[in-house]
């Protein structure tokens, strides 16, 4: 006899605090999100595109540092304080390193930083502070940096 139920399929990531990240038009949603910050600083700062490019790859780097690699656990409570430890990069995709989120989220910042540093066209105090975001953000990803505490910065004590 055949079943007269569905067989629903558990999603890939029971964590609320991350799941949003798998729902489609996320990625075009984040890159639209750059491309109208850059318009809308460009426009109310009436600076250079190149300038306005900086601005945007270190609000990148200063927002998804904090939110990424530095604030840890979930706001919802009924994760029983399993991810109090980790950051949202570290609960991203239950853990597993180099999946195609991670991968999107490197090559982001990557992008910004070429962009930023072509259009200024490499002028030193702008490529500096390009260079040095990227380098930390990038450095923040490595598979090799999950659950490391540098310094022991940021670690539970």
């Amino acid at each position: 006899m055949p079943s007269l139920y569905v067989q629903a399929v558990p999603p890939a990531d029971l964590n609320r605090n991350t799941e949003w990240f798998t729902y489609p038009g996320v990625w075009i949603s984040y890159i639209l999100i750059l491309i109208f910050s850059w318009l809308i600083v460009i426009s109310f700062l009436r600076c250079s595109s190149g300038a306005a490019w900086t601005i945007i790859h270190l609000s990148h780097f200063l927002v998804t540092y904090h939110w990424f690699h530095w604030k840890k656990g979930t706001p919802f409570a009924d994760d029983q304080g399993i991810y109090n430890g980790l950051t949202w990069w570290e609960q991203i995709d239950s853990g597993k390193q180099l999946t195609r989120n991670r991968k999107f989220l490197t090559v982001v910042p990557v992008v910004l930083y070429l962009v930023a540093s072509h259009t200024t066209d490499y002028q030193h105090p702008m490529l500096f502070f390009n260079t040095l975001a990227v380098f930390v953000l990038v450095v923040a990803k490595f598979p090799n940096m999950h659950k490391v505490r540098i310094f022991g910065i940021n670690g539970d004590h």
